[in-house]
């Protein structure tokens, strides 16, 4: 019981600096991308913007730190002779894969559930934030700033009094089935109810193409829900909908069979995607072992070359494949996997021979 527990604390620890590592890695990209969505908000937003963005890396980040903490655990017991110890003890090598096998299933069903339901309910938050910066940045505008951009809604004026715009010019983006619009006008206040903005305008011409009508006093209603999602197409991806939603349209709509596959390997994906654990338990456990004495760099070097290379296969050549019909979207998401076991199982038999 104590050599699993101490293996297993091992693991956990070299788990935890992985993953911290690349968090704090993966921090300036975050905060860029953060400044970019919500341009002209106070620091206190972005900050509770930011582990929003960061949740979305988890399914990329959590598997790459189970695999690097295996390659870190297991070589440190066979560069310091631990793993030698152990067997000449009759401790038997199965034996020590055990304290591994918690943590791979705990990430497993995570990731599983993340990918699933926790994931639409993180841009849930994330749109519902976005909004929020949305209308503070509209109500709580610097002295003399004179233009917005929100998305591809933009609007440039001459100067302000208080938080009304003067001799303004806006483009307004094709939304809701409307076109896209560009007016002028005299003087624009804008409100807010709910999550929709109200633009009024004073003396507006509306062009669009050669036709410039005169409307004396318009207003515009904007849903900022559809202008932060027109903003970033990937709020609509098939990644931030339910599994359980996707098989539901799945079994009631009529769909073209092309968009019907790629709904299948979407799902089957994030199947796999949750399996993935197992595979690099395979495969981590006997780098570690093998490269171990010496050669842990040239281990950790080669555990990310294992990630990138399922990451190119399976996520972004199986969605080809199942997106093209090429290949049946349920060999598409699980043939890496299968390849991957059948590697590691022959890595295990190596390096258990040693």
């Amino acid at each position: 019981m104590k050599l699993f527990l101490y293996i297993q604390y091992e693991l956990i620890v070299d788990f935890a600096f992985a993953v911290g590592g690349m968090l704090v890695l993966s921090l300036p990209g975050a905060a860029v991308s953060a400044v970019n969505r919500l341009a002209g908000v106070d620091a206190s937003v972005l900050l509770s913007f930011l582990p929003y963005l960061l949740a979305n890396l988890l399914p990329y980040l959590l598997p790459l730190g189970f695999l690097l903490a295996l390659v870190v655990c297991y070589g440190r017991l066979a560069a310091d002779n631990e793993w030698t110890a152990m067997r000449m003890a009759g401790v038997h090598p199965l034996r020590l894969v055990l304290p591994a096998l918690p943590l791979c299933i705990g990430l497993g069903v995570l990731s599983l559930w993340f990918c699933a339901e926790g994931q639409p309910e993180v841009r849930t938050l994330q749109e519902k934030t976005a909004i929020s910066a949305l209308r503070r940045t509209i109500t709580n505008l610097s002295p003399g700033r004179t233009e917005l951009h929100l998305g591809k809604f933009s609007l440039i004026a001459g100067y302000r009094e208080g938080n009304d715009f003067l001799r303004a010019v806006i483009h307004v983006p094709a939304m809701n089935g409307h076109p896209a619009q560009t007016l002028r006008a005299q003087r624009v206040r804008m409100g807010f109810s709910g999550e929709v903005m109200l633009v009024q305008l004073q003396q507006a011409h509306i062009v669009h193409g050669e036709l410039d009508v005169t409307n004396a006093n318009p207003t515009f209603r904007l849903d900022l829900k559809e202008l932060q999602q027109h903003s970033d197409k990937n709020y609509r991806s098939l990644r931030y909908r339910r599994s359980s939603d996707i098989w539901e349209e799945l079994s009631t709509a009529k769909l073209d069979p092309q968009k019907a596959d790629v709904m299948r390997f979407e799902v089957h994906q994030r199947n796999a995607v949750a399996s993935i654990y197992f595979v690099y338990l395979m495969l981590g456990l006997p780098l570690g072992l093998l490269l171990g004495r010496g050669k842990q760099l040239g281990a950790l070097a080669l555990a990310v070359g294992v990630a990138l290379l399922y990451y190119v296969l399976a996520m972004r050549l199986g969605q080809e494949l199942a997106t093209n019909n090429l290949m049946p979207p349920i060999l598409c998401a699980w043939t890496v996997n299968a390849l991957g076991m059948g590697a590691g199982a022959w890595l295990m038999r190596k390096a258990f021979r040693q």
